[in-house]
């Protein structure tokens, strides 16, 4: 979730922005353009994944009702409150790129749109699926017994990433941003994702066998990631095909490595997963503000990133830190209240 910083804030910097973007600096480099396709190929992935994983932690130790309750807290809630104040502020925002004399693509108008929110929608739609299932009987532990099984086969990330490769043939640009109905696509992009966590969070005997492939897998992911998006082959139906391996290898490098963290408590981690979920929530905003604040200015885009990024977590690692840890709102974004 806190990649979600990093992510929004180089978008300002990539070059040719302009028709895409709520506001283009005036100096942007290529090297933002492999930053942002590198991070999308597989950031949302990475998330929907653990998303299920925890999903099925959650439902064994709340039970199929206290499932969805907590679902229902932790996702529709903020969606429904948070979704009219972004709405609000994005017009806010780009009425202030207008009125600097600066080019905005969508206008001033109101954008009924979930924006960087998209993301609540979609998952309390798969909490839906997976709590209908469980009601129905249906736990999915045949599934995960074959999925511990196939995760030692090396045929299986080749199957995974074709599949996840043809998507993007078919559908090469996804906006689940766009509107605040998802599109089937986006679904089952997604969704397949977060069915892999969901099976997998029971399988003891698979995380053995992805703690062995680890940094392998993870740095084949980032290569592959570094090759395709640094020149034109991005732009072919070959390099959409390689792309769809780019998830499946940093996300199981990644969980693989987690897997290998030894369990113990560290105050400055905790306090990180514990604010990452209000740092996603209030951070696009700040990004925006930042970038339209500094566009003019002719100082290099790599200082400019440097700068939104560090006051983008300044500001909300800080109020989380000093406001919402301490207050009531903390249960609701699944944190512990100070």
């Amino acid at each position: 979730m806190l990649l979600g910083v990093f992510f929004h804030a180089a978008w300002a910097y990539v070059p040719d922005i302009t028709p895409w973007y709520v506001v283009a600096d005036v100096a942007s480099r290529p090297g933002f353009a492999v930053l942002t396709s590198g991070l999308h190929s597989f950031r949302m992935e990475l998330f929907f994944t653990l998303a299920g994983f925890f999903a099925h932690l959650v439902l064994e130790r709340r039970g199929v009702q206290g499932f969805l309750v907590d679902r229902t807290r932790r996702l529709l809630v903020p969606l429904v409150v948070a979704a009219p104040l972004a709405i609000v502020v994005d017009v806010a925002l780009r009425r202030w790129v207008v009125a600097r004399g600066q080019f905005c693509p969508f206008g001033v108008g109101v954008r009924f749109e979930p924006g960087h929110l998209w993301f609540l929608e979609v998952l309390f739609v798969f909490s839906l699926v997976a709590w209908a299932a469980a009601r129905a009987g249906v736990t999915g532990a045949a599934a995960s017994r074959l999925l511990g099984r196939a995760l030692s086969v090396p045929e299986v990330l080749m199957f995974l990433g074709l599949l996840t490769g043809l998507g993007g043939v078919l559908h090469p640009e996804l906006r689940p941003d766009r509107s605040f109905v998802p599109d089937p696509a986006t679904l089952a992009h997604h969704g397949l994702f977060y069915a892999f966590g969901f099976l997998l969070w029971p399988v003891k005997a698979a995380r053995e066998v992805l703690e062995r492939r680890a940094w392998w897998l993870l740095l084949a992911g980032i290569g592959l990631a570094a090759g395709v998006f640094s020149g034109r082959l991005q732009y072919q139906e070959s390099g959409q095909l390689l792309a769809g391996f780019i998830p499946w290898l940093v996300t199981l490098g990644t969980l693989s490595l987690a897997f290998r963290v030894p369990e113990r408590e560290r105050p400055w981690l905790r306090f990180l997963v514990d604010a990452s979920y209000w740092v996603y929530l209030v951070h696009a905003p700040l990004v925006v503000a930042l970038q339209v604040a500094l566009s003019r200015e002719p100082w290099n885009p790599w200082v400019k990133y440097t700068v939104v990024v560090g006051g983008t977590l300044l500001v909300s690692l800080s109020s989380f830190g000093l406001v919402v840890r301490r207050s009531a709102l903390a249960p609701w974004l699944g944190a512990r209240r100070a």
